[in-house]
């Protein structure tokens, strides 16, 4: 009987516990409007966040070749995948031509 009320009394801090985080968890997140914040800035910046977003469209999978090859050194089997990766999205991109065309006028491989 003894264990029946410890056990009703730990259920009940323990409630009374989560509803408290529940409410401070929702008065943070409400106060922060984070998602507003991060909208307005992207809108400030959208040529700039759109450039460099092209820019990695474009040339990233060189990145990852030159990733692959020095994977080589320290393991096979991942410098294996990452070339496989460099592959693909090379495959992918591959109607983009890295030139002054490209990532320019919004004309992000769109040729």
């Amino acid at each position: 009987m003894a264990k029946k009320a410890i056990t009703k009394k730990v259920t009940t801090k323990k409630a009374a516990v989560k509803k408290t985080a529940k409410k401070v968890v929702k008065k943070v997140l409400d106060k922060t409007q984070l998602d507003e914040k991060i909208i307005s800035e992207y809108k400030e910046n959208k040529s700039t966040y759109d450039m460099i977003s092209c820019y990695i469209k474009c040339y990233g999978g060189y990145v990852l070749a030159v990733g692959a090859g020095c994977t080589f050194g320290a393991s096979l089997i991942w410098g294996t995948i990452l070339l496989a990766a460099a592959a693909g999205w090379a495959y992918n991109v591959r109607h983009c031509k890295p030139s002054e065309e490209c990532c320019k006028n919004g004309n992000c491989c769109k040729n």
